[in-house]
């Protein structure tokens, strides 16, 4: 058993240090959004909502109601102030206000923005079990243990036409830690946290385009004191010099670790299409699997540009229109049809509820 232990320690020893030692090229990138906007600039978070099947295992009856709405204000509070300050850090798209959003859409005027994005909660279920157990002494104790799950969906409308744009759902649901009293165990959300980040950043990632940092591991040999030196250059920080090493070396001798590793550096500084071209080259000339990895990774973050580009575009497109379509046709009240039309979709969409006239 010791010796076994030793090996497997002694193996996981010798990995990580090989790891460490593999030098490494990064850049960061700029990601497309997972969901085409039609071109909005704008965007305002409504206020999340919890339907009524809100389920609570509630041990004191006095406590009841009061709980589950501070159980309800943090999660959603948490959620729609997360998701504004997410959308806002990326900057891609800029923050409508939420109170001018729902006046807009509560009185039927032209919307601060060209997106609304908002959620709710359903099937919530916030659960205390308890365990019987014996201590040291042979004495019986109980212990309580906190269970929470709910889903979460979100939806995006064009602000202009009402109409859905996206829509996802998240399943969020925690254990907490077991204690002796109730009133110790933490609350709901704090269970659920990561799982309720891990949405906002998928959520966030969804609508707006965002920045991602790439690793590209080099090829070392050992032999080649050419490749060695590009090698050291390029652990040392000198990428340039070192694609220089390795793109002449390439030329020279068809080395697919030189062409290999210059085609990496060319990726990590976002040179794609030359990247492409001498991977493409490299590949032709060695069918390795390690290079044809390399090749559906690049050709992957080449689709990625092309749709950003894309969206970009759209963005571009849709800010000139509106610059110059200064005039809508508005009815005898005063107020663009459209947008009238635009309130009664997202009425439909269980968005916002409005006062009743």
């Amino acid at each position: 058993m010791k010796k076994t232990f030793a090996f497997i320690l002694g193996s996981f020893i010798l990995f990580a240090t090989i790891l460490s030692c593999t030098t490494t090229v990064s850049g960061e990138f700029e990601r497309p959004a997972g969901l085409d906007m039609n071109g909005a600039r704008s965007i305002a978070v409504l206020d999340f909502t919890v339907q009524d099947n809100w389920n609570a295992d509630i041990w004191q009856r006095r406590n009841n109601y009061y709980r589950k709405e501070r159980d309800k204000d943090q999660i959603v509070n948490y959620l729609t102030r997360g998701l504004e300050s997410r959308i806002s850090k990326e900057g891609y798209l800029s923050i409508a206000s939420p109170v001018e959003a729902e006046k807009a859409l509560r009185y039927r005027t032209t919307p601060p923005c060209d997106a609304y994005v908002s959620g709710s909660i359903t099937h919530y279920e916030d659960r205390i079990d308890h365990r019987v157990r014996e201590d040291d002494d042979g004495k019986e104790r109980v212990y309580f243990i906190r269970r929470v799950s709910f889903t979460l969906t979100y939806s995006i409308l064009d602000a202009n036409t009402g109409k859905e744009l996206g829509y996802k759902r998240f399943n969020a649901s925690g254990s907490s830690y077991e204690a002796e009293r109730r009133r110790d165990l933490p609350d709901p959300i704090s269970i659920v946290r990561s799982d309720l980040d891990s949405s906002l950043r998928e959520m966030t990632r969804y609508i707006s385009p965002y920045k991602e940092r790439e690793y590209y591991s080099l090829i070392k040999d050992k032999k080649n004191e050419t490749l060695q030196k590009a090698y050291k250059l390029a652990s040392d920080g000198n990428t340039e010099e070192a694609l220089k090493i390795y793109s002449e070396y390439y030329e020279a001798s068809g080395s697919y670790k030189a062409g290999y590793n210059a085609a990496m550096i060319l990726q990590s500084q976002g040179k794609l299409d030359e990247a492409k071209k001498l991977l493409d080259d490299v590949y032709q000339r060695n069918q390795d699997g390690k290079i044809r990895n390399a090749l559906r990774n690049l050709n992957s973050e080449l689709d990625y540009a092309d749709r950003l580009k894309t969206q970009k575009g759209l963005r571009e497109s849709r800010a000139r229109k509106n610059s110059s379509d200064s005039s809508d046709t508005f009815d005898s009240s005063g107020t663009p049809d459209k947008y009238e039309e635009s309130s009664e979709s997202i009425k439909d969409a269980g968005l916002i509820t409005f006062p009743t006239e």
